[in-house]
Order: structure tokens, then sequence, then C-alpha cells
């Protein structure tokens, strides 16, 4: 089975992208101000949460289009834009 990129546009700040083994989530955080060292994310099956850990706040709970496994999870934070790398089940 073949599975083409597709992309989720229900939030302005938020892009997911799926491809066959991986789901790619841009967040735009530039009006936040925040670093990747107060960063924290988890991911469960269907969603990702990200966490200000300065402020004590939930910044953003992402809703995935499709399962994807907790671990392994990576991020970076690029010019105010957080990249999320994430593996479908």
């Amino acid at each position: 089975m073949i599975f083409l990129p597709s992309i989720q546009i229900d939030d302005p700040d938020v892009e997911v992208i799926t491809r066959d083994e991986r789901v790619d989530v841009y967040v735009d955080l530039r009006t936040l101000e925040t670093r990747e060292d107060d960063l924290a994310l988890r991911a469960d099956i269907s969603a990702v949460y990200i966490y200000d850990k300065s402020r004590r706040a939930v910044i953003k709970i992402v809703k995935l289009p499709v399962q994807v496994k907790s671990y392994p999870l990576t991020f970076h934070l690029r010019n105010g834009t957080l990249i999320i790398n994430l593996q479908r089940l």
C-alpha cells in the first residue's frame, strides 16, 4: 500500500505532513519568544502535547490525522518554528 503525503490545515499555526513511515509537525511559535530548552513534548497515539517549562503552561495540543508511536519523538526549534518528527504506527 502506498501512502501519499497529506497536510492537515485546521490550525493556521500548525502544519502536519504525513508520509509512509513518519509524521512531521510544524508549529509556528514566533509570537511566544520561547527557547528550545524551555520546551517539553509528549506524544500519545493521536496527539502531541507541547509544554513550556519556564511558563508552566501547555502551549498547544496538536491532534494528529494518523496514529503515531509515542517514542521516538524528536524536535528542534528553527527561526521560531518548532519541527517535530514522529514515527507512524
